[in-house]
């Protein structure tokens, strides 16, 4: 991932806007043209609560044109300093489904978010933006805190080698792709995975989940497995463009394991796969990129494989 054309999702009328600081962070490191997106909607101008009115629709107009002036002000800003700029806002809901679609639309190599942490209700119905977005964004997704980065800026890549399929392979080359590209630019890159705890195997043995281990030491068949994903991990890194980074092996679940980690290393962006999953399964079961989304403090970069397509909004 180098971008060349970077959208930023902003928020007219809020103090803080992270997805714009980290968007023009981004576009003056890769020479990349921006483009500030605003999607505005009000419930209460909706004719589905009155009898539709020109007065409704006049108001409604006058909001879009305040967002416009509003985000062409910050857009002539951006100009003075001679990046490339263009603004676009649109009335549309539901927001997820507008910033995917002008997202494709325009050919974006990145979209950047702001988030915040979300509420019970959001993470039970999983209602929120970035959910949504993370199983429907045609292009890289980073979902942005109001947290500046240090300099220079630590990124955490997660990759999981350990399966089979050809889909999370070519998901661990993009990503580890995504923090070659920020190596580049002079971003400090320390690479993640989680193993299977030798505890984890122990218990799924009891349980029947797996063959027992009669003749088998299980701290050196971890052992073993460590030092072949390590080795797979290094290869695949330098085939990628990786040249400096740090590896971590760490036991345990990723949704546990890699909020620890990112603290620790003071990691300012962590890199994970996001793979499309039904909405059934993400009620019950959820993915690593949505349970990681308030457990993680620091800004999410959410890969998806090449050509994955979008999952409908029903799941």
């Amino acid at each position: 991932m180098r971008p060349a054309h970077i959208m930023a999702a902003l928020a007219p009328g809020r103090s803080a806007q992270p997805a714009l600081d980290k968007a023009l962070t981004l576009a003056r490191d890769f020479g990349a043209a921006l483009e500030l997106f605003v999607c505005e909607f009000d419930e209460d101008l909706e004719g589905s609560h009155f009898v539709e009115t020109a007065h409704l629709r006049a108001a409604r107009e006058h909001r879009l044109q305040a967002a416009s002036e509003w985000l062409e002000a910050r857009a002539a800003e951006i100009r003075a300093t001679g990046l490339e700029v263009r603004a676009r806002a649109v009335y549309e809901h539901p927001r997820d489904e507008s910033l995917a679609r002008w997202a494709g639309e325009s050919g974006a190599d990145l979209l950047v978010l702001g988030t915040h942490e979300h509420s019970w209700a959001e993470r039970c119905l999983l209602g929120a933006t970035e959910w949504q977005l993370i199983r429907t964004c045609p292009c890289p997704l980073l979902l942005a805190r109001d947290i500046p980065w240090a300099t220079p800026p630590r990124v955490l890549a997660a990759v999981d080698p350990g399966h089979r399929d050809d889909e999370h392979a070519v998901l661990d080359a993009e990503i580890l792709a995504a923090a070659g590209a920020l190596d580049a630019v002079g971003a400090e890159i320390h690479v993640a995975h989680c193993l299977v705890s030798a505890q984890d195997i122990l218990a799924a043995a009891a349980a029947g989940a797996v063959p027992p281990f009669a003749d088998i030491r299980i701290d050196e068949a971890t052992r073993t497995v460590a030092e072949k994903r390590r080795q797979h991990i290094e290869e695949l890194a330098r085939r990628c463009g990786l040249k400096t980074f740090r590896l971590h092996l760490v036991e345990g679940r990723a949704v546990d394991e890699l909020p620890v980690l990112a603290e620790r290393t003071g990691a300012d962006m962590l890199i994970l796969g996001g793979l499309s999953r039904s909405r059934l399964a993400q009620v019950f079961v959820g993915g690593t990129a949505e349970r990681l989304l308030d457990r993680a403090r620091c800004d999410l970069l959410v890969i998806r494989p090449p050509g994955a397509a979008a999952e409908p909004a029903g799941g």
